[in-house]
């Protein structure tokens, strides 16, 4: 399969339009697109959707209408959008806007049954469902790796996982491992080499890299710069379930050569 999916905006038709990255990956858990949001122009008006949804602003700004409230999002900012609230986004600048979306479980891939006609209501605790990345949100994961939290079953998301990842570089997450859950890492700047098994890959900035449950798979970056990207998870595992299992690849002593 297509481990490594880069966003090409050149080929995006004009206006409003979002890009379905695991169309033809046999992802079945949930979905990720890339959307890009031109001054002026808005997404579908107000609506709700089946399932979970997360927006991850990449570059730009836009408005999101989370049932009566309108908040202003930046890059470094994810809207956790609960699965029934209503809402709608749009952009104001003056220049495009480009995010992240994840839906979780898989909704599916008829239009009109992803998006839903809503009427305005009021959403309790809808700017809790914002939230931007801040110096006291890291954590340090191990020498030259730090991550932040976004999206989590505590923050009020059903299914997925979110965080922030920044690597310094010549660093690199767990050695060679794999999950009971799928993972995609969304590079937002420098460079990211990925090893799935025994083969060695490089995604650069806004590539998608997909790793289905069960990949063997390690990430590094070869630097120079700090490498950035999104993880995410889904289904994120139960509490006190396992996260990782090691693996260690050998040569056969019986294979000749």
């Amino acid at each position: 399969m297509q481990h490594i999916i880069p966003v090409d905006l050149d080929r995006f038709p004009e206006g409003f339009h979002s890009e379905v990255l695991t169309l033809k990956t046999g992802i079945s858990d949930s979905m990720v697109l890339f959307s890009r949001v031109p001054p002026g122009h808005h997404g579908p008006k107000l609506h709700t959707h089946a399932v979970d949804q997360v927006y991850y602003t990449v570059s730009g700004s836009m408005k999101v209408q989370l049932g009566t409230d309108v908040y202003t999002v930046t890059p470094g900012t994810t809207v956790l959008i609960p699965a029934g609230t209503p809402h709608c986004n749009w952009n104001d600048g003056d220049e495009d806007e480009l995010h992240l979306e994840l839906f979780s479980p898989f909704p599916g891939t008829d239009p009109a049954v992803i998006v839903r006609p809503a009427e305005p209501r009021h959403v309790p605790g809808a700017e809790k469902l914002v939230r931007k990345i801040s110096d006291e949100g890291f954590l340090d994961i191990s020498p030259g790796f730090k991550l932040h939290p976004l999206v989590q079953r505590d923050t009020g998301s059903k299914e997925a996982r979110l965080y922030y990842a920044e690597l310094a570089p010549a660093s690199g997450g767990p050695e060679l491992h794999f999950h009971d859950f799928d993972q995609f890492y969304f590079v937002l700047n420098g460079s990211l080499e990925v090893q799935i098994g025994n083969k060695k890959m490089t995604a650069g900035p806004k590539s998608l890299v997909v790793l289905p449950a069960g990949t063997v798979h390690a990430n590094f970056n070869p630097g120079p710069g700090n490498e950035q990207h999104i993880a995410i998870i889904t289904p994120e595992p139960a509490r006190g379930e396992r996260f990782d299992y090691g693996v260690e690849i050998v040569a056969d002593p019986h294979r000749n050569g």
